[in-house]
């Protein structure tokens, strides 16, 4: 008998944005949303804004309205997708850093993203030099300690993990690796309305997003 041997990560992006599209898994859902939302609470009156990982494109669609927007997308297949102008998107390997635009950001979006980067922390604290003064990180990670995954593990299941991933980390070990790279979290919050993820999310929540200021400005300074 042959072991189920599971493989992580992603060769080939392009195939990955077919398969995706193929299976129905490219709709725009409430996590777009949530973080368009969460960047106009805190630039409400517009800015430049990054969208790292544009993937199935929602976010960078639903910002351009209101911010200069930009992103950076691996795969070719994902942005010839797209319905909407592409010149600020840059094709690129976020594994060797931002590309240069030009301007700084008040917003970074990495949704679903971290985990696949083979330095996430270095990633982190590189970065922190494309915001402005002002600026922030929105994160969205996925939660794999959501008690559905609890329960599969008690059960002896594996759960239903995308083999996407590269790297797997908790919500606290997540948190852990924000302060040690130089942020401060100013957010956690979940897309899901219901009470009991909004009070204990790391335990009901499948995606939690996070508001990130840096503790200090590249140059020394400390940030707004």
């Amino acid at each position: 008998m042959t072991a189920n041997v599971r493989k992580f990560g992603v060769s080939d992006p392009d195939q990955y944005w077919q398969d995706r599209v193929a299976a129905g898994r490219a709709s725009e859902k409430r996590v777009h949303q949530f973080i368009v939302q969460t960047i106009g609470e805190y630039f409400p009156k517009g800015g430049n804004v990054l969208d790292c990982g544009v993937g199935d494109g929602h976010v960078f669609r639903l910002c351009r309205d209101r911010y200069a927007t930009y992103g950076v997308e691996f795969s070719k297949e994902a942005i010839g997708r797209y319905d909407f102008p592409t010149d600020n998107i840059a094709c690129a390997d976020l594994n060797k850093g931002i590309p240069d635009f030009g301007v700084r950001f008040d917003a970074i979006v990495l949704s679903m993203v971290l985990h696949w980067l083979d330095d996430p922390e270095g990633f982190l604290r590189r970065e922190a030099r494309s915001l402005t003064p002002r600026g922030r990180l929105l994160v969205v990670i996925p939660n794999i300690t959501n008690y559905h995954f609890r329960l599969a593990f008690l059960f002896g299941k594996f759960p239903a993990i995308s083999p996407s991933h590269k790297n797997f980390m908790t919500p606290l070990e997540m948190e852990a690796m924000f302060r040690s790279a130089g942020y401060v979290i100013e957010k956690m919050a979940t897309p899901k309305a219901s009470l009991k993820t909004r009070l204990w999310p790391r335990l009901f929540g499948t995606g939690i997003l996070y508001v990130l200021k840096p503790a200090s400005m590249p140059d020394g300074t400390g940030a707004n």
